[in-house]
């Protein structure tokens, strides 16, 4: 009997202890309805019960976009296809970036049918979408210049739509650090 309690210890411990991914909960996202690249709306509350990764881009960037893009591309092909986990880019310019531009866009680089790119619609509205609800650096610049300077963080919101870690799409270990971050979230209860 004495044998046995070890293991009976260290399975009680084990019951005890539920997966948490130990990130801070930040801010929901916004409850907010876009445009997909389907052309049809899409809620963000939509996204509940998944782990999503977000990004604001625009398809004829020239600088930090394509490696934001490439980023993502990489970091579906780290995540398991059956997994419960949207990535979502919303573009930063409503003008240019139609739903039929978006799709243009997504055919040349979704590798993944989880992925999903969506438009406010409206300049303004991108603009109050990432600095009110993502909490992401974004405003309109000069004319002339890029459609909105924006933020290139990945904001990585858990099952309940709570944005639980932001991180560099640029740095070098993004994709890899991205997917970590969203495994930590999928084993939460």
């Amino acid at each position: 009997m004495l044998r046995k309690l070890p293991i009976v210890c260290f399975s009680l411990a084990l019951a005890a202890c539920s997966p948490k991914a130990d990130l801070p909960k930040l801010f929901p996202v916004p409850d907010a309805t876009l445009v997909a690249d389907s052309g049809k709306p899409l809620k963000l509350a939509s996204l509940k019960g998944n782990v999503t990764v977000y990004d604001f881009i625009f398809t004829n960037c020239a600088s930090s976009c394509p490696m934001m893009t490439q980023q993502m591309r990489e970091l579906t092909t780290k995540i398991d296809k059956d997994a419960p986990v949207r990535f979502v880019s919303i573009t930063v310019d409503p003008v240019h970036d139609t739903p039929a531009k978006l799709a243009q866009y997504a055919a040349q680089f979704r590798n993944d049918p989880r992925w999903t790119f969506l438009t406010t619609g409206d300049p303004a509205s991108t603009v109050r979408l990432s600095v009110d609800g993502f909490k992401l650096a974004a405003e309109s610049p000069a004319p002339g210049t890029e459609p909105l300077l924006h933020s290139t963080k990945f904001a990585i919101a858990d099952k309940n739509g709570i944005i639980r870690e932001y991180y560099g799409s640029t740095d070098g270990d993004a994709a890899e650090h991205v997917a970590k971050t969203v495994k930590q979230l999928l084993r939460e209860d």
